[in-house]
């Protein structure tokens, strides 16, 4: 159960070393009557300052010795990292898939000059991020005919990328 109360005593009670490397006893008095021991990593710790109101929580499974626990508030005490909410996160992961899809859909259409695959990804976009009541299906898309691959193709294909389609075979490697 959570509590909150003043500090009247915190006094610095030895040290022991346990799994978290070496901890800080400190004997803690609050102004509602709770005294109980507080274990902290820091010798210099500033959970419970005297004078100033704290909120805790207490483990009395053993009565005799009654450990103290601060609680962390989102408004203050505790400020870690952690992960940070992005909102144009979901934004970027629709346009990184649909930019794949739509690479693989030009490359099957014979439209893989670098304009198209933007034009279609970002319909392709358009389409992800509207509200679902609103969405209509794209039209259906004719498959196109097989053909028959050529060298022309493959020269064509490299030259527009800034290769070239046959390489030397100068060098000395296997393949």
């Amino acid at each position: 159960m959570e509590k909150t109360s003043k500090v009247t005593s915190c006094q610095a009670n030895g040290s022991w070393t346990g799994n978290y490397g070496t901890m800080y006893k400190f004997e803690l008095a609050f102004e509602n009557g709770d005294t109980g021991e507080y274990s902290s990593k820091s010798a210099e710790q500033q959970k419970f300052v005297l004078g100033q109101e704290a909120t805790y929580t207490m483990d009395t499974s053993n009565p005799k010795y009654p450990k103290i626990k601060p609680v962390f508030s989102n408004n203050g005490g505790f400020k870690g990292g952690g992960y940070k909410s992005d909102p144009n996160r979901e934004m970027r992961i629709v346009k990184q898939s649909s930019l794949k899809v739509a690479a693989d859909l030009c490359v099957a259409n014979d439209k893989a000059d670098l304009n198209s695959v933007f034009i279609v990804a970002e319909k392709i976009v358009e389409w992800v991020m509207q509200n679902p009541k609103e969405s209509t299906p794209p039209a259906p898309v004719a498959k196109p005919k097989a053909k028959k691959s050529s060298m022309d193709d493959i020269v064509n294909f490299a030259e527009q990328s800034g290769q070239t389609a046959f390489p030397s075979q100068d060098d000395d490697l296997p393949f």
